[in-house]
């Protein structure tokens, strides 16, 4: 993977790049954007820029030895942190398990989700962290001095997922940072990491994508035909990951809207001998399904909404997502949104930090009965 496999973003490689030039680059940057967009891939093209030998107009050169290296994510100089499941030190088989997963996946598709990563490793009822022993380790890596002109550089991916002993211990480096080392970390959610790191880190936004970047780029990358790419890019919001997914698993967001549309059919009726059907779907699934579930539904309340005021033009969705939320229409209103919200927010809350599953759900589908059985007989105006 190189810079050039990342497409625009023009402006952003220039700043980085003027920026190393100008011997300017500061010890620390927080890079923030959508999960599954540029973020990640922007970081990764710097790294190998950064360490190219002869890098040409902005670009690293893709020939050289170090290039050669960095193209598969290894660099002496190199540390790349992300969330795991275990902490224990004699329990390596889940971290090896996540990473091994990572450079697979990465290599199929630069624009990866740390959703995606969590799909497919072990450990579903578990929450992911970046471990105190992480940044550790991290430390003792960076102790050492940087051979020649080269920077040590530490991707740590995903920080707010650090715990509250490893956000500190990163915080402390970042207060007196080691000569020669860069610490890159990328994040979607800036607001969940500590305000002390983020003040003693520069920021820099990676914009999403226009929709003809992911028409140009589902065309020339998966021969998409032009009519399909554009359906899909109007759809996915920028989010280039979001429309790979749409393109190769569509049925991944059908299943999700089936399960919104039976939980709201059975919150309404509150068919128990169902309700325990559909919550062992989801004890079975996993942590992580319920959360991507839940933020799913929020995209539901948010559409429901845009299209209660008539503003249907904002709607990025797939088709029968629109037909879906023209029908549930009467039951999910400007009336009752703001407590759905409440609602599902609270038990996405809950889910992060390890309640139990089926006393969860149950919370869940005993208070969206009350809000949803409540059929709105007024137009909005």
């Amino acid at each position: 993977m190189l810079w050039q496999d990342i497409p625009d973003l023009e402006n952003i490689k220039r700043h980085l790049v003027q920026l190393h030039q100008q011997n300017q680059l500061p010890h620390a940057i927080l890079f923030k954007g959508e999960q599954g967009n540029a973020v990640l891939p922007t970081v990764l093209g710097f790294m190998q820029y950064l360490y190219c030998d002869h890098p040409q107009n902005n670009y690293p050169c893709g020939l050289c030895k170090s290039c050669k290296q960095t193209k598969n994510l290894y660099y002496p100089e190199f540390k790349f942190i992300l969330p795991h499941f275990s902490s224990a030190k004699n329990d390596q088989s889940e971290e090896a398990d996540m990473f091994k997963t990572f450079y697979r996946l990465i290599f199929d598709n630069i624009f990866l989700s740390f959703d995606d990563v969590l799909k497919e490793v072990k450990g579903k009822n578990k929450q992911a962290f970046i471990f105190a022993d992480d940044v550790h380790q991290m430390i003792e890596s960076v102790s050492y001095s940087a051979v020649g002109n080269k920077y040590k550089i530490i991707c740590i991916w995903t920080p707010e997922m650090m715990n509250t002993i490893a956000a500190n211990k990163l915080l402390k480096t970042l207060e007196e940072p080691t000569p020669q080392t860069l610490f890159f970390l990328v994040t979607s959610k800036p607001d969940e990491l500590l305000p002390t790191i983020l003040s003693r880190v520069q920021q820099i936004t990676i914009p999403n994508f226009s929709n003809q970047d992911i028409i140009d780029y589902l065309v020339a990358k998966y021969d998409v035909q032009p009519n399909r790419a554009q359906e899909i890019a109007q759809a996915s919001n920028g989010n280039i990951n979001k429309a790979i997914h749409i393109l190769n698993y569509f049925d991944e967001y059908e299943e999700l809207l089936n399960d919104f549309r039976e939980l709201a059919r059975l919150s309404i009726k509150y068919d128990y001998d169902g309700i325990d059907k559909w919550m062992s779907k989801y004890e079975n699934a996993g942590r992580e399904a319920l959360k991507k579930f839940l933020e799913y539904t929020l995209n539901v309340f948010h559409y429901s909404l845009l299209k209660d005021y008539e503003l249907e033009h904002l709607i990025k969705t797939i088709q029968i997502e629109r037909e879906f939320i023209s029908r549930v229409h009467p039951y999910v209103h400007q009336n009752n949104i703001p407590k759905l919200y409440e609602i599902f927010n609270d038990a996405y809350h809950h889910a992060t930090r390890n309640a139990n599953m089926r006393i969860l759900l149950n919370n869940l589908f005993l208070r969206c009965n009350e809000v949803l059985k409540k059929k709105n007989n007024t137009q909005h105006v």
